[in-house]
Parts: structure tokens; sequence; C-alpha cells
């Protein structure tokens, strides 16, 4: 949607629910209060979808609880990353909060795709945007696929980066409110409710991965202006994905479920499937490192780092990531043993 971008209101990732389900009741409600008629067709791909996205974001602007705003203090640097995206953190209803910004998301997505296009395959099982029909059983429509096309491709690039990573952050927040589902308290699960745990939980983690491969859905011969974006004095020298506060969350929470022992009572299928709907998402950001140079250049972080003295081999993008997820995906399983 041109014009100044939209902010997107998220809790403090460490105030969310303890629940999936706590979401999807503050999503069913909010859409019970959407204007009657304009949510659908603002999803929609007629004449006046357009429109409609315009005025329900007007409406939400006005509308929708934006809790009381706040900060946070870790990890370093991320209420500089914050901003830099048009994210704003606020405490109140955390459950409420998050599926606000969820539907303000899905018109912000869905009208970027609808004017640009994509560069990526179809999504027939609209992983994308579809989180919202498995949290409250009622369909959301999925957007046309049509090809990279946009007016201005400068412009639509970095459109693209700021609303597919606003996307991303709800997504990382509804990620780690699912992998808290899987944890029954400390009891053994029923075999029915632990197998809807874990499918939840990886159609969720699925979704996620799709949103950061939005989020670099742009030719990569664009990136360059990007990229120049994320440089001082715009942001701090090094500025990384490490300093985005939901994925901090995420690994913090994949080590508390671990230490209280989730992975110890799931059965070993489950822990399977946990593992591996988790290397989708580890391999999506390799795939944006390799589309954007990685293979032989390296992160903002790691120019930084490698100008400061001591012997070192300098670490291309690609070789960050793929350390990172093994260190990430080292975090779920069973507890050590003493």
């Amino acid at each position: 949607m041109p014009g100044s971008p939209t902010v997107l209101t998220l809790p403090l990732p460490t105030d969310l629910p303890a629940t999936t389900a706590r979401v999807g009741e503050q999503l069913t409600l909010l859409h019970e209060g959407l204007p009657p008629g304009l949510y659908t067709t603002a999803l929609q791909d007629g004449p006046n979808a357009a429109a409609a996205r315009t005025e329900l974001l007007a409406w939400c602007d006005t509308r929708l609880d934006r809790g009381v705003p706040a900060e946070g203090s870790r990890p370093a640097g991320g209420d500089i990353h914050d901003r830099f995206f048009s994210v704003q953190r606020a405490g109140g209803s955390s459950a409420g909060l998050l599926a606000a910004a969820l539907v303000v998301s899905d018109l912000l997505v869905h009208d970027d795709l609808a004017r640009n296009g994509s560069t990526l395959d179809e999504d027939p099982d609209n992983l994308l945007l579809g989180v919202g029909t498995l949290l409250t059983g009622v369909p959301t429509p999925a957007v046309k696929h049509t090809r990279w096309q946009p007016a201005d491709p400068a412009a639509a690039a970095q459109e693209r980066w700021l609303v597919g990573h606003q996307r991303f952050f709800v997504m990382l927040q509804l990620l780690i409110v699912a992998l808290r589902d899987l944890d029954d308290g400390g009891t053994a699960h029923e075999e029915e409710q632990e197998g809807e745990a874990v499918r939840a939980f990886g159609r969720i983690c699925r979704s996620t991965a799709v949103s950061m491969r939005y989020a670099a859905d742009f030719p990569p011969e664009l990136y360059g202006p990007v990229r120049d974006t994320m440089t001082p004095p715009t942001v701090n020298a090094g500025f990384s994905g490490l300093q985005t506060r939901d994925h901090h969350a995420l690994v913090a929470q994949m080590r508390q479920s671990r230490n209280s022992g989730v992975f110890d009572r799931l059965a070993p299928a489950s822990v399977t499937a946990v593992h591996a709907s988790v290397q989708h998402l580890y391999d999506a950001h390799v795939w944006v490192c390799a589309r954007f140079g990685g293979a032989t250049q390296q992160s903002l972080l790691m120019a930084q780092t490698a100008q400061q003295p001591g012997p070192r081999r300098p670490e291309t993008g690609v070789e960050a990531a793929e350390r990172l997820a093994r260190q990430r995906l080292g975090h779920l399983g069973p507890r050590a043993s003493g």
C-alpha cells in the first residue's frame, strides 16, 4: 500500500499467551467486530478489494486496541530493529494484540501481492496467509498468483522487505506460542492431543518459513539498495537479524522447552516431526542468504566483525546461517543426562 509504512503493533514476546487457542478466541472476536462484509471484500480479488483494504486499514488504525507502548531490554539493538521495520511493542492483552497484528498483516500482504506480484512458486496450501484458518476454522482467501510486475520495482522491493518482515515477526510470535502448546504441563499427552499439537506446530512453522521467503520475494539485483538502507546512520553498524526480538525469544523458548522436559515427554515420532518442521524455518533463512549473494559475501554483521582485531577466517552469510541453524536445532531434543 503506497505511502508511509503502516506501523505494526505487537506484544513484547515475553508477554505472549500460553496457548494458540487464546489467540484464536481473540481473532474470532475481532472478526465478529469488523465492519460487515468489508474484511471478505478486502481479501478477495474483485474490483472493490483495494478500496476495501484501504478502508479497513483506516478502521483498524482507529478502532483496534493498541495497548500501552512498551520497550524491551533484550536483545541488544532490538528497539533499533523494531523501528527500522515499523514495529512498535505494547503491553496489554497479548492475545488480542497478536490477533490484531495478524489481521493488519493479512491486509498488507494481500495488498502488496495484488499490486506487485511474486517471483516465487504458487502457494497451493495458502501457507503464507492461511494461519487464520488454523486458528479459527474460518477459511482465509488466498491471493491470486501473478508474476512479479510492479510499476516501480525498486520501491516494490523495499516494500516487500518491510511488509514481509512484519509478517515474519507475527508468525514468529505465533510459533513461540505453538511451541508452548507442545508442553502438557508435565504429564503424558493423550496421543490424539499430542498429534494435533504437533501438526499445528508444523503448519505454523512452515508458514513462518514461507513468510521469510516472501520477505525476499523480489529479484536479487534489487537487493543492493535494500541492503544500503540497513547501514549507518540509519541503523547500527552490523545491523542483523540477531537483533530480531521475536527470534531471540523463540530460541529462548526452545531452550526452556528442552530444559523443562517437553521433548522427553513427547513420543519420538513427535520429536522428529518438530525437528523437521523447524528445519523448514532455517532452510528458508539459508535460502534468503544465498538468494542475495550470501554464498560468497558476508552479512552486515560478519563484515562488521571482520573489521575487529584478531585472526579469523571470513564467514559468508550462508555459512553463518548454517552454523546458527545447527545451534538452534540442537535445542530440540531431550535433556542431557547428568
